[in-house]
């Protein structure tokens, strides 16, 4: 059996440290996507159920037909009430945190690839990678899932360049 090098263990840390990293990216750029879709999701709703309720009233004091203008606000009411329990905003605000919690492991775990791993020493490294990888399976086990379409929109990003950075281009 081949005697492992002083240099694999480093090698094994960085490859680790680059899945921390890789899924980070993903995770991040997932969750900022699906807090978009929550808060378009939350301002339409509230949107429409205050229009629905406004023109019901509009059309009650318009002697127009009180059966449009009751149906027009009973299906803003509903509207309002399925915001009230569905609480889009809340969603938001949390996929917003955890987009941005991802965004500072994805940004520690490079500097951890690029800066500390190369000067560190292995010990210390370690410690730095557990460190890294607690921080991810903490944020995994607290985020929501991230929904399938705010998924394939992040990856459609990614994959055309929306999370380079120039620096890294040259």
């Amino acid at each position: 059996m081949p005697e492992p090098s002083e240099h694999e263990p480093v090698e094994q840390m960085r490859a680790e440290a680059k899945r921390i990293h890789e899924s980070a990216v993903y995770c991040s750029q997932g969750h900022l996507e699906a807090a978009k879709r929550w808060r378009a999701w939350h301002w339409s709703g509230g949107i429409l159920a205050a229009g629905l309720g406004t023109l019901g009233a509009v059309l009650t004091f318009a002697d127009c037909s009180a059966v449009l203008a009751g149906s027009l606000t009973v299906i803003g009411a509903i509207v309002a009430a399925t915001m009230t329990g569905v609480r889009p905003d809340k969603f938001a605000e949390r996929a917003q945190t955890s987009g941005n919690d991802y965004v500072s492991l994805r940004n520690d775990a490079r500097r951890f690839v690029n800066i500390d791993l190369p000067t560190s020493a292995v010990a210390d490294s370690r410690d730095l990678l557990e460190e890294l990888a607690n921080r991810a399976s903490q944020l995994d086990h607290a985020a929501d899932p991230i929904p399938k379409r705010a998924y394939e929109r992040a990856r459609k990003n990614i994959s055309s360049g929306g999370q380079d950075f120039e620096v890294d281009q040259e």
